[in-house]
C-alpha cells in the first residue's frame, strides 16, 4: 500500500499514514500495559493456568488483526479525539485503583480490559472507533470471567439429561447433581458443566458473525445461537455418556473415556456451530475486477488522514491520564506494606502437624503464594479423622481471596451442595463435596481478617478493601477442615464435625493471626 497523505482539516495538521496510525495504536497499547502491568500479569497467569480461559491469550492478537483488516476504512476516517470519553475513563481508573488496593483481581481485570478500547476511542475519536467497533468490543473477551455460571450449567445439564433418560425408558433417580440408573451412579461434576464449551462457543460465534454476516439480525441471531447451542449440546453429551455406560454395562464412557469423548465432542460442537453459520449467513456476490480496481484506487487516494491541533490536545490528554494513573497507583502501592524479611511461623507446633515432605490432603487444597501455611491431622474421636489446612497472608504479600485459590482440586472433586450453618457467634461455611468415584467429604472453612472472622469470600474481600483504603494493614488467614463421610451417616457426621469446630474454633482462628 502506498503511503500518500492528504490535507486534513484544522490548524497545524500533522498527516498520518497507515504506519503512523499503527505506531499511535502501539504506543497506546504499550502505555496501557506499562501502567496496568500488575493486573495484566495476574490476568496472563489465569489465562495460562485455567483451561477455561486459555482462549484469552489469543484475543488481543485477534483484535488487532481485525483492526488491520479494517485499515482502509480507518485511514479514510478523520482522527479527532473524543474528550468526553473521560467520563468513562475516570471511573474505570478508579475501579482499577480499588482492585489494586484490595488485590481484587476481577476489578482490576474488568477495569483494565474495558479501559483499553475506551482509550482507543479517546485517542482516535468517535468516528474512527465506530469503524473498528467490533475489534474494540472483542477485547472484552480478555476478562477471565464466567466460572460463576458453572453451578447453573451443572443444574441445567443434570435436569435435562434426566428428562432425556426418562424419554428413553431408562429408570433414573436424581439426587442433586447425582444421577442413578440401574447400571451405576453418575455425578454431573464441574468438568461436566460445559463451561469451556460455552465460553469458547460464544467467542468463536461472535467472531464468525462479525466476519461472515452483514445484517444485524443475522449477527444477533447467530450470537444467540452460539450461547444456546453449546448448552443444548452439553445436555446431549451428558445424556450420551450415561446411555453409552448403560448400554455397555459401565464398560465405556467412564473415567478417561469420559474426557476423551468430551474433547471430541467439543470439536464436533464447534464444527456444527460453524456449519449452522454457513447456513445462516448471506451469500455475497463476487467482486468484479473493476470493483477491485476502483477500491485500490480509492485506497491510494486516501491512504492518510490528518490530525489537527485539537488532536494533539487529545494525545496530550491521553498522556496526562496515563501519568496521573501511574502516580495514583504508585501512591496506593506505597501505602501497602512492603514485603518484609520477617519469617512468619505458626506458634502451635504439635505432633499433629504433618511433615512438609508429605503435605498431601485427600481434598488437595490449592491456595497460592501463602506467606505461611500448614497442614494438621487430628482425631475428633476414634472413628473420625479430620484434616485441616491453615494459611496466613501478610498484607501486600499474596491474595487471600482469589478466583484461583481452591479448597480442593476441581478435576477430582466437585461441590454437591451447600449446608446451612446457624452459627452467628462463630461464623463458618460448610459444603458437601464428592469425587467421581462417589467418595464424599464434608468441607468447612472460614476467613480471619485481623480480629474479625467471616464465613464467605465476598464479605472478607469487602472488609479487606475497606481496611486497605483506610491505611490499615489487612493481614488475613483461612482455616479449612474436612472429613470423609457416608451418605447414610451424613447427619450424624455433620454434627460431629460441627462439635469439633465449636471446640477448636478460637484456637484455629488465633493460629492464622500471625500479623497481630
Amino acid at each position: 500500500m502506498q503511503e500518500q497523505s492528504v490535507t486534513g482539516s484544522g490548524a497545524y495538521p500533522v498527516r498520518l499514514t497507515f504506519s503512523a496510525v499503527t505506531v499511535l495504536m502501539l504506543v497506546v497499547l504499550a502505555a496501557w500495559a506499562l501502567v496496568f502491568h500488575k493486573g495484566l500479569v495476574s490476568a496472563v497467569a489465569i489465562w495460562y493456568g485455567s483451561d477455561i480461559f486459555n482462549h484469552c491469550m489469543f484475543v488481543l492478537p485477534g483484535a488487532f488483526y481485525l483492526i488491520y483488516l479494517k485499515r482502509d476504512a480507518l485511514l479514510n476516517t478523520p482522527i479527532k479525539p473524543s474528550m468526553w470519553t473521560l467520563i468513562f475513563i475516570a471511573p474505570l481508573v478508579a475501579l482499577y485503583a480499588v482492585g489494586l488496593a484490595g488485590d481484587v483481581q476481577i476489578f482490576m481485570h474488568a477495569a483494565m480490559f474495558t479501559l483499553l478500547p475506551v482509550l482507543y476511542w479517546f485517542v482516535l475519536g468517535t468516528k474512527a472507533a465506530r469503524t473498528i467497533l467490533f475489534p474494540l468490543v472483542f477485547i472484552l473477551f480478555c476478562i477471565p470471567i464466567g466460572e460463576e455460571l458453572v453451578p447453573l450449567l451443572q443444574q441445567i445439564a443434570a435436569t435435562f439429561s434426566v428428562q432425556l433418560l426418562e424419554l428413553s425408558g431408562v429408570p433414573v433417580f436424581r439426587s442433586g447433581l447425582y444421577i442413578e440408573i440401574p447400571k451405576g451412579r453418575f455425578l454431573v461434576a464441574e468438568a461436566c458443566s460445559g463451561i469451556s464449551f460455552f465460553i469458547a462457543s460464544l467467542v468463536i460465534g461472535s467472531l464468525y458473525a462479525y466476519l461472515n454476516m452483514q445484517a444485524p439480525w443475522r449477527r444477533a441471531s447467530f450470537v444467540l445461537l452460539s450461547i444456546v447451542f453449546p448448552v443444548a449440546a452439553n445436555i446431549v453429551r451428558v445424556y450420551g455418556i450415561i446411555m453409552i455406560a448403560h448400554m455397555s454395562d459401565m464398560k465405556y464412557a467412564v473415567g478417561a473415556d469420559h474426557l476423551i469423548y468430551g474433547w471430541f465432542f467439543f470439536a464436533f460442537v464447534i464444527i456444527c456451530l460453524l456449519a449452522l453459520g454457513e447456513f445462516i449467513r448471506e451469500r455475497a456476490p463476487k467482486s468484479t475486477a473493476d470493483d477491485i480496481a476502483d477500491s485500490n484506487e480509492r485506497v491510494e487516494q486516501h491512504s492518510g488522514q490528518a490530525i489537527s491541533a485539537y488532536g494533539k490536545a487529545g494525545l496530550a490528554g491521553f498522556s496526562a491520564v496515563m501519568v496521573l494513573s501511574t502516580v495514583w497507583f504508585q501512591f496506593i502501592q506505597s501505602a501497602l506494606p512492603e514485603a518484609l524479611n520477617k519469617a512468619y511461623t505458626f506458634n502451635r507446633a504439635t505432633e499433629d502437624v504433618v511433615d512438609d515432605a508429605s503435605m498431601r490432603l485427600p481434598w488437595q487444597v490449592k491456595y497460592r503464594r501463602a506467606t505461611a501455611e500448614r497442614y494438621l491431622l487430628m482425631d475428633a474421636d476414634a472413628s473420625a479423622e479430620i484434616t485441616i489446612y491453615q494459611a496466613f497472608y501478610a498484607a501486600g504479600q499474596g491474595e487471600l481471596i482469589s478466583s484461583i485459590n481452591r479448597f480442593y482440586d476441581q478435576d477430582n472433586w466437585t461441590k454437591v451442595e451447600d449446608i446451612k450453618i446457624d452459627a452467628l457467634d462463630k461464623p463458618y461455611s460448610m459444603e458437601l463435596i464428592s469425587s467421581p468415584s462417589g467418595q464424599l467429604r464434608l468441607m468447612a472453612y472460614w476467613f480471619v481478617l485481623n480480629q474479625s472472622v467471616y464465613a464467605n469470600q465476598r464479605e472478607t474481600k469487602i472488609a479487606q478493601i475497606a481496611k486497605t483504603l483506610s491505611g490499615e494493614p489487612a493481614h488475613g488467614g483461612v482455616v479449612a477442615l474436612s472429613m470423609e463421610v457416608e451418605r447414610r451417616e451424613l447427619a450424624r457426621q455433620q454434627a460431629q464435625l460441627s462439635a469439633f469446630i465449636e471446640k477448636q474454633y478460637a484456637s484455629l482462628s488465633d493460629d492464622v493471626r500471625l500479623g497481630q
